[in-house]
């Protein structure tokens, strides 16, 4: 392997190489890669590469350093791949997709080009550890493979979408990885149940907190009084299931203040009446909405793990969520709320979680399953390290507060 160069860190403490296609922080995935790129830097100097740019680069991102290409994966590129998937896994005879190779390298096609920078730039690393971010991500397992084929590798599949995780295209991510960390009991379980090796398949949850703050002031629309918060994907007055179903629910429980977040506005109802304002888009005003609501109606819950979920049962609110969704997994087994499948069954539920008895009994085991699976920043960076294994073991290095 090439020896450090003066980018990279000294001896005593190892270098870990995060390989995400993207690197944000407004969607699920991205805010979780962040996080795992976080905890790895308690341990480790982290290096984040990413195709994303438009003039290739590298410096500081916070704790990490980040290193652009600037040759990124196309939208076009990542949509044909994505309608491949779900048109192959759904019209296929057999549980396992059979692939032929012109299937397989249409599903290639510009997704493995931009990463061919990342060899020379891992060279000039000399990584302990690389963290391929996505499951689909066939272009940062190509560039580590041609830098290093015995590389210690990690995954961070991000898999919101069951047909990816379980796609045959993909299989060589998961056989590369000595170790695969997902956030979700459902996202291990899939992983699990597709590609065996349940003892290097780790589930590490999120690092969540309640900002005790939020509870010092109501949002002013909405005020203190008991209400049903509902959250949507969707813009006001849009022509879709979701607006009905919030629609619904004003109807049914007209003497109880019914917050409704659209994309575009947020509206507070009762008794018919209105009150209009700005969407809300910082997290320390849905922070608010969620800490004073006596229920959470996730209409549109996070693909991945349902972050605003989490962060409601944090406060000790109750959720309501579609039954296929990944949030029905807090609800669930956290049994902090319930999940529904139809209009009928979303009043049933919201009027059971308003009667007092039930409410208080979701509020408790929702808060303490919620502390215990997202609630710990130090647990958190315990199981990344964990995962990773022994690169990222405290011995290695010294830990940093």
């Amino acid at each position: 392997m090439t020896s450090r160069s003066s980018m990279a860190a000294p001896p005593d403490r190892p270098v870990a190489v995060v390989l995400a296609t993207h690197w944000e922080s407004r969607s699920e995935g991205g805010w979780m890669a962040r996080q795992v790129a976080g905890a790895l830097a308690n341990r480790a100097d982290v290096h984040v590469v990413t195709p994303d740019g438009s003039v290739p680069g590298s410096g500081s991102d916070g704790v990490f350093t980040l290193h652009r290409l600037a040759s990124p994966v196309t939208p076009s590129a990542e949509l044909r791949r994505d309608l491949l998937v779900e048109g192959i896994a759904a019209t296929s005879a057999t549980p396992v997709p059979m692939l032929t190779p012109e299937l397989s390298t249409l599903l290639d096609e510009g997704m493995i080009a931009p990463w061919a920078g990342a060899v020379d730039l891992l060279a000039s690393l000399a990584p302990d550890l690389a963290v391929i971010v996505g499951a689909g991500n066939v272009g940062a397992l190509a560039a580590v493979d041609r830098f290093d084929p015995d590389l210690a590798v990690a995954l961070l599949p991000l898999g919101s979408d069951e047909a990816t995780l379980t796609f045959p295209h993909f299989d060589p991510l998961f056989r590369r990885a000595a170790s695969v960390l997902t956030v979700t009991e459902a996202e291990r379980s899939a992983v699990v149940g597709h590609h065996g090796g349940g003892e290097r398949v780790h589930r590490i949850g999120a690092p969540l907190s309640a900002n005790p703050s939020a509870r010092t002031e109501p949002n002013t629309w909405i005020g203190d009084a008991e209400n049903i918060l509902v959250l949507t994907g969707v813009d006001q007055g849009a022509d879709d299931e979701e607006s009905e179903l919030a629609r619904l629910l004003r109807v049914r429980f007209p003497d109880i203040t019914v917050g409704v977040a659209h994309r575009d506005a947020f509206c507070a109802w009762r008794h018919g009446q209105v009150t209009s304002g700005w969407p809300i888009e910082r997290s320390s005003d849905l922070d608010r909405l969620l800490a004073f609501a006596r229920v959470t109606v996730d209409l549109d819950p996070g693909p991945l793990f349902a972050r605003r979920c989490v962060t409601s049962l944090l406060f000790g609110t109750p959720i309501v969520v579609p039954a296929h969704s990944r949030a029905r997994e807090h609800a669930e087994r956290g049994r902090g709320g319930l999940w529904f499948t139809n209009p009928s069954e979303l009043v049933w539920t919201v009027e059971a979680l308003l009667d007092p008895s039930t409410h208080d009994s979701c509020s408790a085991l929702g808060l303490a399953y919620a502390q215990s699976e997202y609630g710990s920043t130090d647990d958190f960076i315990e199981r990344v390290a964990t995962a990773c294994g022994p690169v990222t073991a405290p011995s290695r290095s010294a830990v940093t507060p």
